[in-house]
């Protein structure tokens, strides 16, 4: 919800209706306004918060109403921050409207409990004594769903970054609250401490969801317990020296690494986790993925976000698989176009790949296709390329491949028919013996040429329709 929409109508009200009409909405209105008090506080609990508030306007009676709602309380100006970030309204002002507005709205909620409490704005230590008030508020009416995100609206991250308050969770805490009721917790551009994570996972026993972005004072993530509950991980964190998962009910992993020499994931029992994400800006993402792969046969979606070296070294990787306690070595070769030589165990079950890739056309994505070649029951097959600068152009070179009839479906976002994205998908189209569809979008997000964005757009237009004629019986080419 704005800031300047505290108890306004929705821009879509009709401004001219007929007499008929009005008669209808007001009958309807006065029914309505004749239900009692907790059915209508039930209706406005499934309402955004933005429509309930605006339900004020309507009658004397329904002026209180959205105050004891038990719903969501969600926090959010995008007006200002489109107007700090263009820089025509200044960063303190928007902050001291913006918790002026949020504490006024917090001292008229009268509801005991909500299901979810959402700030997104650009908030820091500075703003702390705030923001620890409203988190304790939302922790006294046993929220569900508690979201902080501060992403700093000028992309300048050298302030003092909040610190999610340990007076609240730590078990010596005077003011400690019962977290019992807590589903999922969503922290972004909020410190978090190795202690305070620990407290929350053993003090959180339906914790289902857990989100942690850009903690800067995390070092030491172990997610471990035979009685967790979560279902989903989510960490992107630079400086980590420990990561170690062991929870029996996870489904969704999703790490991201944004510095060099991150940890190894390690995990010792997750029986149920079937999609992982991993992202690494600077390592060579085969890093992470050799262990995962190991330890996880059950794997069905596997999301990797790439960047591609220019560099030539061995990476020698020993792996200790928690599931067996048996170490496993394993050779990585990064060659000088940046291709990767990694070795795969069989993932039987994995049916969904993605791959994101920031990359130039130097690069090269053919040492890869063995994880493709590992995972013979493969259904869909996703590509996003994310071009730079290339330093010069070379010629596609050409894989074998192993045919694979259960391979339905190919996407291509980013094509230019480069050497890089032409070589993958001859392999592609060699291997899916059985495709339906390839979906290819050619549109650029970079001039990489002196031509223009419809020109290079054109041009890949071009070389996607000389697809074509080498797509197997049947299979259809989209172009979008």
């Amino acid at each position: 919800m704005d800031g300047d929409e505290e108890s306004c109508l929705p821009a879509n009200t009709v401004e001219h209706a007929s007499p008929e009409h009005e008669e209808r909405n007001k009958d309807l209105q006065d029914m309505i306004s004749e239900l009692p008090h907790e059915i209508l506080v039930s209706i406005l609990s499934l309402m955004t918060f933005k429509e309930a508030v605006r339900t004020s306007v309507l009658s004397r009676r329904w002026k209180k109403l959205w105050s004891y709602t038990t719903g969501s309380l969600d926090f959010e100006d995008s007006k200002a921050e489109q107007d700090i970030s263009h820089n025509t309204k200044s960063l303190g002002a928007g902050r001291f409207k913006f918790i002026g507005w949020v504490n006024r709205m917090l001292n008229s909620h009268q509801g005991s409990r909500i299901r979810e409490f959402r700030v997104r704005f650009d908030l820091n230590n500075r703003s702390r004594r705030y923001v620890d008030e409203w988190v304790a508020v939302a922790l006294a009416k046993r929220v569900q769903n508690l979201k902080l995100d501060f992403l700093p609206f000028l992309r300048k991250f050298d302030s003092p970054r909040y610190t999610f308050p340990s007076k609240f969770i730590l078990p010596s805490a005077k003011c400690r609250y019962d977290l019992s009721c807590l589903r999922s917790l969503d922290l972004k551009f909020v410190n978090l401490t190795d202690e305070n994570l620990d407290c929350i996972l053993t003090s959180c026993p339906f914790l289902e969801e857990l989100v942690i972005v850009c903690s800067e004072l995390l070092s030491h993530i172990k997610v471990k317990g035979s009685s967790l509950s979560l279902k989903h991980l989510f960490i992107h964190c630079s400086d980590l020296t420990t990561f170690e998962v062991s929870a029996p009910n996870l489904v969704s992993l999703a790490y991201h690494n944004a510095s060099k020499g991150g940890p190894q994931v390690l995990i010792e029992n997750a029986p149920l986790l079937t999609s992982v994400t991993l992202g690494a800006l600077y390592d060579p993402v085969s890093i992470y993925l050799h262990p995962l792969c190991s330890s996880l046969p059950q794997l069905e979606a596997l999301h990797l976000h790439m960047n591609l070296f220019k560099v030539v070294f061995v990476v020698p990787v020993q792996i200790l698989l928690q599931s067996s306690l048996r170490s496993c070595n394993y050779n990585v070769l990064i060659f000088q176009d940046g291709l990767e030589i990694p070795q795969f165990p069989m993932l039987f079950n994995l049916r969904y790949l993605t791959w994101l890739v920031q990359t130039s056309d130097t690069a090269s994505l053919l040492g890869l296709t063995s994880l493709i070649e590992a995972a013979p029951f493969l259904h869909h097959f996703e590509l996003k390329l994310e071009w730079t600068e290339p330093w010069r152009r070379r010629n596609a070179k050409r894989v074998n491949a192993t045919p694979n009839q259960y391979l339905k479906e190919v996407k291509i976002l980013g094509f230019r028919g480069y050497a890089i994205d032409s070589e993958i998908i001859s392999y592609l189209l060699e291997r899916a013996t059985m495709l339906e569809e390839i979906v290819v979008d050619p549109h650029p997000h970079a001039c990489l040429t002196e031509g223009t964005f419809m020109e290079e757009k054109q041009a890949a237009r071009k070389k996607a329709e000389q697809l074509k004629p080498k797509l197997p019986h049947a299979a259809k080419l989209i172009i979008l």
